[in-house]
C-alpha cells in the first residue's frame, strides 16, 4: 500500500481538485468490474489446483459457511495474487484518486456481499447472469479439494 501512491502516479493517476465527470467515473468503474471479474475468475480457478489449494487457498476455505468478513480472510500469497485482479484496471486507465477510492470501496462491498449469505435486491447477480453471488458462495465454500 505504501508503494501504491508513487506507482499509480507514475501510471498517470490524478489527484487534483479538478474531478472527473460522472461519465468518466462510471465508464471506468464498469470497466474495472468487467476486467476484475475475468481476471479474478481465472486466478481463482488456478488457486483450486491441487498444490495451490492445499498450501494457499485452503486458508480461505476454512470457513465452510462464509460470512461477510471471511471474504478478506486468506493466505497472504492469495491476497497478493488475487489483489492483482483488483488493481489491473486502474493500472491500465490511470484514474483520478477519487475514482480509485470509489472502486476499492465498491470492490470490497461486492466481495463482502457475495460472502454474506444473503441475496439482496441490489446484488449484481440480479443484473448480470452467471455472476457469483451469495448463493454461489454458499455452494462453493463447502467444496474442499484436499
Amino acid at each position: 500500500m505504501l508503494l501504491s501512491d508513487p506507482v499509480f502516479k507514475h501510471m498517470g493517476m490524478g489527484s487534483s481538485l479538478r474531478l472527473p465527470s460522472w461519465k468518466v467515473v462510471l465508464t471506468q468503474i464498469i470497466f474495472y468490474f468487467i476486467l476484475e471479474d475475468f481476471v479474478f475468475y481465472w486466478g481463482h480457478r488456478v488457486l483450486h489446483t491441487k498444490w495451490l489449494y492445499k498450501h494457499v487457498h485452503s486458508v480461505h476455505h476454512e470457513y465452510a459457511t462464509p460470512f461477510g468478513l471471511t471474504s478478506e480472510y486468506a493466505h497472504p500469497a492469495e491476497i497478493l495474487f488475487l489483489g492483482f485482479a483488483t488493481i489491473v484496471g486502474p493500472a491500465i486507465t490511470g484514474p483520478h484518486l477519487l475514482t480509485l477510492w470509489l472502486w476499492m470501496v465498491l470492490r470490497v462491498l461486492e466481495t463482502v456481499e457475495a460472502h454474506c449469505g444473503y441475496h439482496f435486491p441490489w446484488s449484481l447477480s440480479n443484473f448480470l447472469p452467471l455472476y457469483g453471488d451469495a448463493d454461489f458462495h454458499d455452494y462453493h465454500h463447502p467444496l474442499l479439494y484436499t
